[in-house]
């Protein structure tokens, strides 16, 4: 079988790049990682037989799928959800299928979200050209994770799934450690409830330039404001207000929707949220020229 790591690395490179971009335009906290597997893991896997004795992965039967994989690792929980439904719209014509686990009411399992696409043409032949073996499919598996998940199932998956043997008699250990998950998605939705909480009291205290940034919950270049900006926006009550109502994830999709070349400070992002959603006339006329026409280019 034709195949070499490091090709493959390469264009695992150029499409963890393009979902990079995605994200970089929406100011979302994230790590991204990416992955192949090695030429002994790829032949040990293509060698796997189902319960029949029949190989599992066949041309006709079932390709593998899971070569190329790259990973994308939340701060914040609400993120998970946004950012799912982007990649799933923004290539939907390159879309197989997903797997999401649900939890339920009694039970606990690391919050995963994974994603199958097909190669973008501009890459299939070179893949081709690299991996030659029509068993292994065409296609990248996207993961989205949470921080907090993820280095759970990190130690689950390295010292409970792959040795089972392990814990065969230590069910109690095995329990607590299922606990130690639930701990963590309590902490993680905890985390969002705290920052919402400093938010309304950044909000109460007149604190605009704070209540911002945490209301967004999203990284800034710059977090200055000129003194027409602060002074505008001290002055109406309105825009305060609005801005400490508005739903946050409008604005996350809004920003992943539509393509913004402008550096990503605060003073912007602040220009940007009252231009077309909240329309205060006093911040509206303080908005910079090459900002208005950048504004003028997008449809909401």
């Amino acid at each position: 079988m034709k195949y070499n790591s490091r090709n493959i690395e390469r264009i695992e490179k150029s499409t963890s790049s393009s979902l990079e971009e995605e994200i970089i335009k929406s100011g979302i906290f994230y790590r991204i990682f990416y992955r192949c597997k090695s030429h002994k893991s790829l032949v040990n896997k293509l060698d796997i037989l189902d319960p029949s004795g029949e190989p599992k992965y066949t041309v006709t039967k079932k390709l593998l799928r899971d070569i190329i994989g790259i990973r994308i690792n939340l701060y914040f929980a609400d993120d998970l959800e946004i950012l799912t439904c982007h990649f799933r719209e923004k290539y939907k014509d390159l879309f197989v299928e997903e797997t999401i686990d649900l939890n339920t009411a009694t039970e606990f399992k690391p919050t995963r979200v994974n994603l199958i696409f097909q190669l973008p043409k501009e890459i299939l032949q070179e893949f081709r050209e690299v991996v030659s073996d029509l068993r292994i499919d065409s296609t990248f598996e996207l993961q989205l994770r949470t921080v907090f998940s993820e280095g759970w199932h990190e130690v689950e998956h390295d010292l409970r799934y792959k040795c089972p043997q392990d814990w065969i008699n230590y069910t109690d250990l095995s329990r607590m450690l299922n606990g130690m998950l639930a701990s963590l998605q309590i902490n993680e939705w905890s985390i969002i409830q705290l920052i919402e909480r400093l938010s309304f009291n950044h909000y109460q205290e007149k604190s605009d330039s704070a209540m911002i940034r945490t209301k967004l919950r999203i990284r800034f270049d710059d977090f200055n404001l000129n003194e027409n900006l602060k002074n505008a926006i001290e002055s109406e009550e309105r825009f305060r207000k609005e801005f400490y109502k508005i739903d946050r994830s409008i604005v996350i999709k809004f920003l992943l929707k539509n393509k913004f070349y402008f550096p990503f400070t605060l003073e912007n992002i602040i220009f940007l949220v009252n231009h077309f959603f909240i329309k205060s006339e006093i911040v509206e006329k303080i908005i910079p020229e090459v900002l208005r026409e950048d504004f003028k280019k997008i449809n909401k």
